[in-house]
Parts: C-alpha cells; sequence; structure tokens
C-alpha cells in the first residue's frame, strides 16, 4: 500500500486489539456500549476488536481487513497532515479493502443498487454530511469507496496522491480537486454517474419495484406463476414464487426458480438469499451435490457467513472429497473469521502439509495447540510432524514428547519419535 500511495508513514506504530467490545469502545471513546465500529486509526495507534468479539456476539467479521482498513488511514492520515476529509480517508480505507483481497467487500450491493432505484444515494456534494447521520452511515463507507475507485480508474494513482497532498497544502475539498485534478464535484457527479449505472445497472433492473400494485399474498400459486413469467427480470418476484413453490412442498420447482433469482441478483446474501435456500433444500432431499454448489455460491457473496461456509466444509468432508483446491478456500474463509475454530485451523494445516508447505501450517497447528482441543496428544503430533517438514528437528521432538505425556501409547507419536532419534545429525 506505501508504495501505491508513494508514500513511507512515519512510525512507530501501536496496534491495540481488544478481545472485549466495551474496553475497545472506553479506549477509542471513554464510554462503554458504543455500537458500530470494529476500528479506529489515530495516526500511529489502531485500535480495533479483536475476533474474540466475533465469537461472543455472533457477528462474524474479518478482523485482517478492519486492520487494513485502518492502516489505510495511517497512510492517508499522514500524506494529508490529518487534513484529509472523512468522504476520503473513509473511501480510500474501504476501497484498499477490496482492492487487497475481493472477500475484504462490504457486500452492500443490493441496499445501494435499490437505494439508486429510489433515488436516494447520496450525491457527492452531501456525501461527507451522511457520515454524520446515524442512518445513513454505513452505506456512506460504501459509496465512498465506490468515489475513491472511481478517482483512481479515471485519474490514476498519481492523481489520489496529488490530491492527497493537497489537502496536506492546507486547501479545502474545492481547491484541492481544482489543484489536483482540474475538476470539482459537479463536473464528478456526472462521470461517477456513469460508473454507477456500468456497475449496477443489471441488478438495479433486477431490483426495480412494481410500478402497478401487487399483493403476492392475496395471489395463488398460479397467479403468481403468471406474474413471474411476465415479470422474468424481476428477482422480488422470483423469490415469492420460489418461497411459495417451497412452502407447497414443491421442491424442484422451488430450485429452477431460485436458481433464476440468483443469476439475477448474485450479490443477494442473508438467510433468504435464493442460493441459502437452495443448499437448504439441496440438504432436505440428500442432494450433496447440488447443496455443495449452493453453499459455495453462498459464501462467494457472503464474505462473513462462516455459517455458510463451515456447512459447505462439513458437506464436503460427509460427501468425502479430498479436493483440495475446493476444501482450501472453505477453511481459509472460517479461519479468517473465526481463528478460534480448532477444526477448521486443523483441517487447513493438514492440506498444508499435504500442499508440501509445512512451514505455513505450523501456525495453523500451533493454533490448534493453544486451542485445548479434546485430542491434545494429535493437536501435538500433528504440530511435530509439521516442525519435523521444516526441518526443525528439535521443536519436533518436543511437541512429539508432549504428545506422549498426555497418551504414552499413542501410536503416531511413538513412531515419529523413532523416525526423529533415527534422523539425528
Amino acid at each position: 500500500m506505501s508504495k501505491r500511495y508513494a508514500f513511507k508513514p512515519t512510525g512507530p506504530f501501536l496496534i491495540e486489539m481488544f478481545p472485549q467490545h466495551d474496553d475497545f469502545a472506553v479506549r477509542i471513546a471513554g464510554l462503554p456500549g458504543m455500537v458500530g465500529a470494529l476500528g479506529v486509526c489515530f495516526g500511529r495507534v489502531v485500535a480495533l476488536d479483536s475476533p474474540a468479539v466475533a465469537r461472543t456476539s455472533g457477528n462474524g467479521f474479518q478482523w485482517e481487513a478492519t486492520l487494513w482498513h485502518e492502516l489505510a488511514h495511517v497512510i492517508t492520515l499522514q500524506m494529508s497532515n490529518h487534513r484529509i476529509p472523512r468522504w476520503l480517508t473513509e473511501g480510500i480505507s474501504t476501497y484498499e479493502e477490496k482492492r487487497q483481497r475481493p472477500e475484504w467487500g462490504r457486500g452492500q450491493e443490493m441496499q445501494f443498487a435499490d437505494m439508486l432505484n429510489r433515488g436516494e444515494a447520496m450525491k457527492l456534494k452531501d456525501l461527507n454530511a451522511a457520515f454524520t447521520n446515524p442512518r445513513l452511515i454505513s452505506i456512506a463507507y460504501f459509496e465512498a469507496g465506490l468515489l475513491s475507485e472511481y478517482i483512481i480508474e479515471t485519474y490514476g494513482d498519481e492523481g489520489m496522491q496529488r490530491l492527497l497532498r493537497a489537502y496536506a497544502q492546507g486547501l479545502d475539498t474545492d481547491a484541492a480537486l481544482k489543484s489536483a485534478m482540474n475538476t470539482d464535484f459537479e463536473q464528478m457527479q456526472a462521470g461517477f454517474d456513469q460508473m454507477l449505472d456500468k456497475k449496477f445497472g443489471k441488478l438495479r433492473a433486477a431490483l426495480e419495484r412494481p410500478t402497478e400494485k401487487v399483493d403476492f399474498a392475496k395471489m395463488s400459486l398460479d397467479e403468481m406463476k403468471a406474474y413471474t413469467k411476465l415479470h422474468e427480470a424481476s428477482f422480488g418476484a422470483h423469490m415469492m414464487l420460489g418461497e411459495a413453490l417451497r412452502k407447497a412442498n414443491d421442491l424442484d420447482g422451488a430450485i429452477a426458480v431460485f436458481e433464476k433469482a440468483g443469476t439475477l441478483a448474485p450479490e443477494a446474501t442473508g438467510e433468504d438469499s435464493p442460493h441459502q435456500q437452495i443448499a437448504e433444500i439441496a440438504l432436505q432431499k440428500n442432494d450433496k451435490d447440488r447443496a455443495i454448489t449452493a453453499l459455495e455460491a453462498v459464501v462467494a457473496a457472503d464474505f462473513d457467513n462462516v455459517g455458510a461456509a463451515r456447512s459447505l466444509a462439513a458437506v464436503l468432508k460427509e460427501k468425502g472429497s479430498a479436493d483440495a483446491a475446493r476444501l482450501r478456500p472453505v477453511y481459509e474463509r472460517i479461519v479468517a473469521i473465526d481463528p478460534f475454530d480448532a477444526d477448521a485451523q486443523a483441517g487447513l494445516g493438514r492440506l498444508l502439509m499435504q500442499a508440501n508447505q509445512p512451514e505455513a501450517a505450523v501456525a495453523h497447528f500451533q493454533a490448534v495447540v493453544g486451542l485445548n482441543p479434546v485430542d491434545q496428544a494429535a493437536a501435538h503430533t500433528d504440530l511435530a510432524e509439521a516442525y519435523m517438514k521444516s526441518g526443525k528437528r528439535t521443536e519436533a521432538r518436543r511437541q512429539t514428547l508432549s504428545a506422549l505425556e498426555i497418551a504414552p501409547g499413542y501410536e503416531r507419536a511413538q513412531n515419529l519419535l523413532l523416525e526423529l532419534a533415527g534422523s539425528r545429525p
């Protein structure tokens, strides 16, 4: 990131991670009970919730994305001499999340497309003020990220660098935009709107609300089918029909309709999303192959949905899948959201061992040992094997002996100890 912005921030940097959200809230605001924020940057100090908060609250989040977001603030705050407006620093940090890893995106496409359809998206001149509006602040982050994407696509990384340095000179937004890119919000609005039309046009069409008054609750199933046939591009119509078919126990029909809904709005997330419903129906029918495909689609769109990732891992395991290319990203997603999942840590470690990456596997097996799993002897032995393949025989012997202290008759550890003894230099 430093290279992209042609700027090396001044350190040292302090990163504080809090396992209790109220402790984090007191650290940044002086009072407990604050909701919404996951991390804060004070220039060279970053404070954020730890993954333990997600586990206790039930609301998953990818802490690496939060940390990367805050580290982007370190750069933009220092580059602008702390004079950058809220819309730009948050916009760059939000954009940098998805720029670094697509799965770190915020997943608000459906909400934003619906706002565009209702004419409620913020105009650029009003975007900064939206960050002080509790009703709009969440989507303001998303739109600001899109605006940062537009600026970089239109004016390049160099244009963004010039803009940040213009703020450092003490210029206000109008003067900074004029100095850095010879533009202003009024001129940028037209180009930004064109980008939004290109990016969200298909989704907006799928989410268009009917012009006529429609009461699906009073429609018969045949009337719903007829209406959906006339409105083939309507995501809402397909979802209503799919749910009605599911209630009528026409499971094959429901799957077909939900599949169409999924193609209309692949960004849809949540428990009622089309692919989530397909997965549930497929599991009900014991169709594991179809469930796997649907759950993969859920995980691809709903990046923080650790429950769907766990379900996918479980079905793949039940299916006896040995496809590392399919399993590894699932375990990686679970671990990214919940590092305290010992099964996922162990599964990922074993896949790395199969891929002849023992050094990478060590970290995951260390996590398993630290989580005090039920089978501690196996956990220590897994770690010992990873150390041995990494060439760290001393650490391997130590872990093997720990396994044998717990289970003296554990054959795998016994064999490994004999192997280690024979490998002495």
